[in-house]
Order: C-alpha cells, then sequence, then structure tokens
C-alpha cells in the first residue's frame, strides 16, 4: 500500500529507562510506521527494528533521562532520532566479532541510508535514515 499523506508525517515519543523500554520503543517506531502505511520492505522494517534497538540502547546505556526519539518520514527516507542528555558523541569502539558489545554503531554504519549526531542545549540526538531499496543480501550489505 502507498502512503496517502501529501505531507511529511512526524510523531515523537518519551522513553523511561527500564527492562523494557528497548523493545516497547522499538514495537513504537514500528507501530508508527506500520500506520503510516510507507512503501518499505520487510528488509527495510527488519534494518529499522535492528538499528531503532541499537541507538535507543546506547542512550540509555550512556546518558541518563530524559530521553525521546521522533520519527518522520520526508516522503524519501524515514529518519529516527534519539535524543540523551549526554554529552559525547557516539563513537565506533570496534568490538570484535565475538565482543558481547561495542558493535551497535557499526551496524548503524553498515545498514543505514545515513546517520550522525546534533548537539542539542541538553546532550545531544543521535539520528539514522532507511531508505526503500530492492532487496539485497544482508551479508552483501554488511561486507560493504
Amino acid at each position: 500500500m502507498v502512503n496517502p499523506h501529501r505531507e511529511p508525517l512526524r510523531r515523537g515519543f518519551t522513553l523511561s529507562a527500564g527492562d523494557e523500554t528497548v523493545p516497547t520503543a522499538r514495537r513504537l517506531v514500528l507501530s508508527t510506521v506500520r500506520d503510516w502505511c510507507l512503501p518499505l520492505p520487510d528488509e527495510t522494517l527488519d534494518d529499522l527494528a535492528l538499528l531503532s534497538s541499537e541507538v535507543i540502547a546506547n542512550a540509555l546505556r550512556h546518558a541518563t533521562g530524559p530521553y525521546s526519539a521522533v520519527v518522520s518520514w520526508t516522503r524519501a527516507r524515514l529518519r529516527v532520532e534519539v535524543a540523551d542528555t549526554a554529552r559525547p558523541f557516539p563513537t565506533s569502539h570496534g568490538g570484535g566479532p565475538y565482543a558481547e558489545s561495542g558493535r551497535g554503531l557499526s551496524l548503524v554504519a553498515a545498514l543505514a541510508a545515513d546517520w550522525g549526531s546534533t548537539p542539542t542545549a541538553t546532550g545531544k540526538t543521535v539520528w539514522f535514515e532507511v531508505a526503500p531499496h530492492a532487496p539485497t543480501s544482508r551479508l552483501d550489505r554488511l561486507a560493504s
């Protein structure tokens, strides 16, 4: 189904720290996108779920609240922004293939169409964008 909306779409929500924050926020992001009936293939929705989990988990791990997330559709890309109160910008720790953590930003860089971070008055916002694309092998995308 094609998005019937002519204007860009935007939805924000507040996140509270807790054991269920990441899965709950991931479900909110995905349900928002599904409610908008965006032309995104299942592969892109899978990437969206993974990348949302990574940036939300990083905010919870490295900052204190409050946290917020915004999902927006520009008619070309879907953007997810996660704001927190930590000042340092995210950096990749280059976790090896068997490390228990440290690979999140590598995944974001490999799977997102674009990503970055922006300073705010109270901390920073980390964002990523995904775009509709032709299905490709996930291994091919991660290898590039």
